[in-house]
């Protein structure tokens, strides 16, 4: 099954990334904290 995402947001803060994405639907898929260094291996 494949979710097709309408948005994607990303919080920036010093030491860390909120990262969440949202369906067509509303829907939360995706929703995670990573560290700077998790993020750039992105």
């Amino acid at each position: 099954m494949t979710t097709t995402i309408s948005m994607l947001a990303i919080e920036l803060a010093k030491g860390s990334f909120q990262v969440c994405a949202i369906g067509m639907d509303g829907a939360v898929p995706y929703n995670r904290v990573l560290s700077r260094t998790r993020l750039a291996r992105l």
